[in-house]
């Protein structure tokens, strides 16, 4: 069959015609393909489905952003409070200085401004400004100052607001010596609000001092001898129109001086002198004596302080003055030596031998020399005085040794030299007539002279000179006496004595010290057993005390003043024993004390002083009632 009949069969339809037949219509249709739904898209829509979120999950979703905001917020905040907490404050954004002047006259009043600032972004809490400062720096009328010690202050400022700053003022003035460098030092505390721990931050300021408050001048003589003599003049006075309080002078000696004597006398260690308070334009002196040792060309410095002494016993310096002598050997040497003696130390009734050595340390011949010593002390007995070779000027006291008497000082070769002896005794008693004669020396100063000593171009003439000056120690006196009629106290009982019945006496402690002042005085003794202790005693402010145990007694004296028994009254204390006589002891006189031991100390010698009494028994000559042959035990 044609192709083209076949055609028409397969196309044709049952009526004959050649129309297509409409077919039913499905989702496979191509026709309906752009309108209907693919089978394919079923699948699509099951992934749609399967990709969309149910309630629950969309609930977790929710909840899981939620806690990741909160999450990042807190991350977030953890970084900007850390960046602020780092950025916020800084230490060194709070300053802290001083404006003022950098010099200052020690007699006026200066003022200083502390300034403060605070360029941080907090608040600092509970600020305070310290204050330090040298003992010569004195706050004055500084209301807002709070004193705490004599170096140091505080001024509180509270809280200081983020980017702000402020002042506060101060006033004082500096008592220090002209150009001495003093201080003043600032430290401001503080609590930064974002913070717990108290920081700070300093500063200081140097001040030069222009002018001194108080004139302080020193002089002596700038060249000396080993052995010299030497006196330094302190003149000092207050320059400032207010009274200066507790002013104390302070002296540093060179090493090799001795002190002999100074008036007014130091007021402690030998060294300080307490001046007390000082007017405006009130002055004085103080003048001090002593002997200089040294070697050749040695310089010698002394140094002296005067300021005020605080509370707590540091001297506040207001001036201060250094000087320096040198010293110098001679062509012609002269000596001096007390023969036997161990220390500088003499005793009412000592004979002084003394001998004078002179040398000639040149390399030429020395012609026609005179030695001569000069002789001080009230102390002395010029009337048996005892010069070998010499000539003794009573009028004068001084003692001369030359050529027409001593042919070896008509030339004396070089390195050779020689010797003069005298000697003189010191009282027996010792002339005590005020309250000043006290602390008494001996001062021999020798001198030796050649008219072949040079002199040297726009200087003195150096003679060869030598002092040798000695202290008298305090003559002390102990009395132990006894008495049964006493004034003070009452006392009974038979006399003479009797077996068996008690019989009370006093015993008198009686202490005369002739011209130093004595120190930690004391009397020290005993009861015998059989002796009772009434415990009465007179005067009633006197410390003395009993022992039951060992039956000692002790006199506890104190100082003793020079004169006491002599210008002053005697120290004297009275005390009640009593004794009972036993049968072994009739016409016995019997013990009323052991012996009796006094120790102190001389203030102006150093020296220990110990005197003793005996043994003390009824047979008392002091009283009348009593005497020798009443202080034996009746039969």
């Amino acid at each position: 069959m044609p192709l083209e009949d076949l055609n028409k069969d397969l196309h044709s339809f049952s009526d004959g015609s050649n129309s297509f037949h409409a077919h039913e219509k499905s989702q496979y249709d191509p026709v309906l393909g752009a309108s209907a739904v693919s089978p394919f898209d079923e699948k699509l829509e099951w992934e749609k489905a399967r990709r969309e979120l149910n309630p629950f999950q969309k609930r977790v979703l929710k909840i899981s952003l939620g806690v990741l905001f909160l999450v990042v917020l807190a991350v977030g905040w953890f970084v900007y409070s850390a960046w602020w907490q780092k950025n916020a404050f800084h230490q060194d954004r709070v300053a802290i200085s001083f404006e003022g002047p950098s010099a200052a006259d020690s007699t006026k009043v200066v003022k200083y401004i502390i300034h403060y600032k605070n360029d941080n972004q907090v608040t600092l809490k509970n600020s305070e400004i310290a204050l330090s400062y040298s003992e010569n720096f004195q706050p004055t009328d500084n209301v807002n100052v709070k004193y705490i010690s004599p170096t140091s202050s505080r001024i509180f400022v509270g809280d200081i607001k983020p980017r702000s700053e402020g002042s506060v003022e101060v006033k004082g003035i500096f008592y220090a010596p002209k150009d001495a460098p003093v201080y003043l030092h600032g430290t401001i505390n503080f609590t930064p609000s974002n913070g717990q721990t108290q920081l700070s931050m300093e500063t200081q300021i140097s001040v030069n001092i222009t002018t001194a408050p108080v004139l302080l001048d020193v002089s002596a003589p700038t060249q000396v001898m080993d052995g010299d003599k030497v006196e330094y003049v302190i003149d000092y006075k207050n320059l400032d129109v207010r009274i200066l309080n507790n002013v104390q002078i302070r002296v540093e000696f060179p090493n090799g001086f001795q002190f002999s004597d100074s008036q007014p006398t130091p007021s402690q260690n030998g060294s300080y002198w307490t001046v007390g308070n000082l007017d405006s334009n009130q002055g004085g002196k103080i003048r001090i004596s002593g002997i200089m040792h040294g070697t050749d060309n040695e310089s010698k410095n002394i140094l002296v302080s005067l300021g005020q002494l605080g509370n707590d016993g540091q001297l506040a310096v207001f001036n201060k003055r250094e000087m320096s002598m040198r010293i110098i050997a001679p062509v012609l040497t002269v000596s001096q030596s007390l023969d036997n003696a161990t220390s500088d130390i003499v005793n009412a009734g000592d004979v002084l031998k003394y001998t004078v050595t002179y040398h000639n340390g040149s390399t030429n011949g020395l012609r026609d020399a005179v030695v001569t010593v000069e002789l001080q002390g009230k102390i002395l007995d010029f009337s048996k005085i005892a010069v070998e070779n010499g000539f003794f000027d009573g009028v004068k006291n001084i003692i001369t040794w030359k050529a027409s008497d001593v042919p070896a000082l008509a030339n004396i070769n070089p390195n050779d030299g020689g010797k003069f002896r005298f000697s003189i005794p010191v009282k027996e008693i010792i002339p005590v007539e005020n309250k000043n004669d006290k602390n008494f020396m001996v001062t021999t100063v020798a001198k030796i002279d050649s008219p072949d000593i040079p002199t040297p171009i726009n200087s003195n003439k150096i003679i060869g000179s030598n002092t040798l000056q000695l202290k008298l120690a305090s003559k002390v006196l102990l009395n132990t006496l006894g008495y049964n009629a006493d004034v003070q106290i009452h006392n009974s009982g038979p006399i003479p004595m009797q077996v068996g019945k008690e019989t009370l006496f006093a015993i008198h402690w009686s202490l005369v010290n002739i011209s130093n002042d004595l120190v930690n005085g004391k009397i020290v003794s005993s009861l015998p057993a059989g002796l009772r202790w009434t415990g009465m005693t007179y005067p009633n402010n006197e410390k003395i005390s009993y022992s039951t145990q060992s039956n000692q007694l002790i006199w506890d004296i104190g100082n003793v003043a020079a004169g006491a028994g002599t210008i002053l009254p005697v120290r004297e204390v009275e005390f009640q024993v009593g004794i009972t006589p036993q049968i072994n002891q009739v016409d016995q006189p019997l013990k009323l004390l052991n012996g009796s031991i006094f120790t102190g100390s001389d203030a102006f010698t150093g020296k220990d002083i110990t005197v003793t009494n005996p043994e003390k028994t009824t047979q008392l000559r002091e009283d009348p009632t009593v005497g020798y042959v009443n202080g034996k035990v009746a039969k």
